[in-house]
């Protein structure tokens, strides 16, 4: 006998577990960043600022951007992340999209491809 299930019901119920079969633990963190929409010859195609939602060893969720043209490329892109503010700044990161969230709390995540700190 099967029965049907609908989606958002079974996401609910097993979040939990669904959040525990990641690699990499997620922090809850809200720092303000630089970034800069690149082609995949790392060519800038935009900028503006965004903040950064989650981070974890290998990836971040970024949400509340702010471009100059308002929208994302239709092809393969990648972003740079310059982070701001006293405790973040001059941490850096070439990210590589891999999920795109909801329409009502849109946001990116990203995976590290590069991740660099500059120093004074």
């Amino acid at each position: 006998m099967t029965r049907e299930v609908n989606v958002e019901t079974f996401k609910t119920l097993f979040e939990k577990e669904l959040q525990d079969v990641r690699r990499y633990k997620r922090n809850e963190v809200a720092i303000g960043a630089k970034v800069r929409i690149l082609d995949m010859e790392k060519k800038k195609i935009d900028e503006g600022t965004v903040q950064v939602k989650n981070v974890s060893l290998k990836g971040a969720f970024l949400g509340e951007f702010k471009l100059g043209k308002n929208s994302f490329p239709a092809k393969p892109f990648l972003i740079e992340l310059r982070m701001s503010g006293k405790t973040y700044q001059g941490i850096n990161a070439v990210c590589k999209p891999v999920r795109f969230g909801k329409a009502d709390d849109y946001g990116i995540g990203v995976e590290f491809e590069e991740l660099w700190v500059e120093t004074k």
